[in-house]
């Protein structure tokens, strides 16, 4: 009799065992009970779809906070600005059974918002939809874009490193993470770049006291040696006259990568500035760049290839008069 029930819960742990392949089976005074083994982390996807977000403020809305891109409202659905009003910038509440007859992706697929640097992504929802007119008369769309409810903390608008992103997929992102800047420098007359990135600066004759070279950087690192750095140069003459605004100004900007492993970094094609970075357990898998209404998502591992671009947003009269990046104390131009 004993053999029987012995043979009995032999079989019972076989056949459980077959029955959960993700779980461990314990063995507790002769009775046997699935322990749930830990999920595995999914990582930061391969092709991420990636969602830019802009200040409620920036397209006229009161109050402090986000709106998160969702589509390109096409001329022809384009029922909020017509006549005159399609010639200036506005904004108008969209109801929600018209978002997806104007490009809204599907509402199944969840947003997962990576806000506060280096810390797990949230699941957002979109609760209030808008029509956003924005632009200058020679390229002046219409944009769809969502106020989110969001299950974490984000950083108020301000300053760019605050601004968050967000990836659309089905299942949570676990175990990526988004890094901001982290690694800065700033040079000024006398103080030399670093050796890195010497090769790719161009040479000029520039001698102190009549020419000053100065220097900036920002990136983030890894601790396996690769590294994204964002530098800005400026070099200014002055010719004898004493107001910044006069000095004759040149400006050079490049974004680089160093993969790991790499001795050297390389050139970031469409360039913009750095916005932030995708990295899981397995190291960097993503870099964000951005300009001028575009973000730029290049993937570290196809490096040769030209990143993806996705337009959210079209930049303002001024927007375009300070999108030049220079070190100088005078930005007029």
């Amino acid at each position: 009799m004993m053999s029987v029930v012995r043979l009995t819960s032999q079989a019972l742990v076989l056949g459980l065992s077959l029955l959960t392949p993700l779980g461990a089976l314990a063995q507790d005074d002769g009775e046997a009970r699935v322990v749930p083994m830990e999920e595995a982390e999914r990582g930061c996807p391969a092709k991420p779809d990636v969602v830019p977000f802009t200040s409620r403020t920036l397209v006229g809305l009161a109050g402090s906070g986000w709106l998160a891109h969702q589509a390109v409202i096409p001329p022809a659905k384009d029922t909020f600005f017509r006549g005159g009003e399609a010639d200036r910038a506005g904004v108008k509440l969209v109801p929600p059974e018209e978002v997806r007859k104007l490009g809204a992706p599907d509402p199944a697929v969840p947003l997962w918002v990576f806000g506060k640097a280096d810390t797990a992504p949230c699941r957002a929802v979109p609760t209030t939809w808008w029509a956003v007119r924005m632009g200058t008369d020679e390229d002046r769309k219409t944009y769809l874009m969502a106020e989110l409810e969001v299950g974490c903390d984000l950083l108020p608008p301000g300053r760019l490193s605050g601004t968050p992103v967000a990836v659309r997929q089905k299942d949570a992102p676990t175990g990526c993470k988004l890094r901001r800047a982290n690694d800065n420098e700033t040079g000024r007359q006398g103080v030399g770049m670093p050796l890195e990135v010497m090769d790719f600066v161009p040479s000029r004759d520039c001698e102190a006291p009549e020419c000053v070279r100065l220097w900036e950087s920002f990136g983030s690192r890894w601790d396996d040696g690769s590294a994204v750095t964002d530098l800005t140069v400026s070099w200014m003459e002055r010719k004898g006259k004493k107001n910044p605004c006069d000095w004759h100004t040149e400006d050079f900007s490049i974004l680089l990568l160093r993969p790991p492993g790499a001795m050297a970094p390389m050139q970031l094609k469409s360039g913009g500035a750095f916005f932030g970075a995708l990295y899981d357990s397995t190291g960097l898998r993503t870099v964000l760049s951005r300009n001028l209404g575009v973000v730029y998502v290049h993937d570290v591992a196809k490096l040769k290839a030209a990143p993806k671009s996705v337009r959210y947003g079209s930049p303002s009269e001024e927007d375009l008069l300070t999108a030049k990046r220079t070190l100088s104390p005078c930005r007029r131009r």
